[in-house]
């Protein structure tokens, strides 16, 4: 049967709601009654608010899982539900030759504006063909809003993060060097891409980071230069320490500092090495001679 139904929220209040077999066997009732007049089931033609089945069907309905098995109830537990429910003036039993006509009725503890009527509702009247388009739009429309709210939120979390990353700074730290950590810290995380915080120990490497006697913009521009490097040699790997960033930018301070450093670990001809030597003047041409 299609359609749908309303329950009242006064349920949770009231006795009914602690006897589960009882309330379970009453919305069944109330989810599988006709919604309209003249609707045929089981070969007999029902009004609006009935419905009809027998109690070893019943049985089978209610059941339940315990364990890793299915349970069904006994007909005898299922027809002490109804007689509760008859007695509490929500249902009226009458016995057919095709099973038990149930007959939901609305009583004074679980008011409906309309009577029983108001319980059933027929299903929408939309056509097969417009629904689906109708509910995938929807759908689509939802998502999009959901995605946009989400980058949004994600956006604000990772500036309030990284705000939040020296909202205690180190004593002594000046304006200059707070705005320095931070921006070095946007930076990383937005190369890592992945998370929104720092731990403490890369905090602190930022801070050493910071304490260089460079430039923020030269700083920034050489964690590029060292994620564009890694990712080259690691396609599928993540640089995911800023300390991993502060060894790699001290050797290339280093190397620019002394370029003739880099040169040393290579294999040096003999010519090439006695040139290194004069020009260090650890010999002399008379020495040489």
């Amino acid at each position: 049967m299609s359609g749908w139904v309303k329950l009242t929220k006064q349920f949770t209040n009231d006795e009914l709601w602690f006897n589960v077999t009882a309330f379970r066997l009453y919305v069944w009732i109330l989810m599988k009654a006709a919604y309209a007049d003249g609707i045929v089931l089981n070969g007999i033609k029902i009004k609006k608010g009935q419905y009809i089945r027998a109690y070893s069907q019943l049985s089978q309905d209610l059941m339940y899982i315990e364990g890793r098995s299915k349970k069904a109830l006994a007909k005898s537990t299922v027809k002490r539900a109804v007689d509760k429910l008859v007695k509490k003036g929500l249902l009226l039993a009458e016995e057919t030759p095709l099973g038990t006509l149930f007959t939901v009725v609305n009583t004074d503890d679980f008011k409906c504006l309309d009577g029983p009527a108001d319980f059933f509702c027929p299903p929408f009247r939309e056509t097969e063909v417009e629904r689906p388009q109708n509910d995938n739009k929807t759908e689509l429309e939802q998502n999009n809003r959901k995605k946009e709210y989400k980058n949004l939120k994600n956006k604000n979390n990772k500036h309030h993060h990284i705000q939040e990353n020296y909202n205690h700074p180190s004593p002594g730290a000046t304006d200059d060097d707070i705005v320095k950590r931070e921006r070095l810290s946007r930076k990383f995380i937005d190369l890592r891409n992945q998370g929104n915080l720092l731990s403490q120990k890369d905090k602190l490497a930022v801070e050493r980071i910071c304490s260089l006697p460079v430039k923020t913009e030269q700083l920034e521009s050489l964690l590029v230069e060292i994620f564009d490097e890694y990712l080259l040699k690691n396609p599928n790997g993540n640089i995911s320490s800023v300390s991993y960033c502060e060894k790699v930018i001290g050797t290339k301070l280093e190397t620019e500092k002394n370029p003739n450093q880099q040169n040393k670990s290579k294999k040096e001809s003999m010519s090439d090495r006695i040139e290194r030597l004069i020009l260090e003047g650890k010999i002399s041409l008379e020495e040489e001679a």
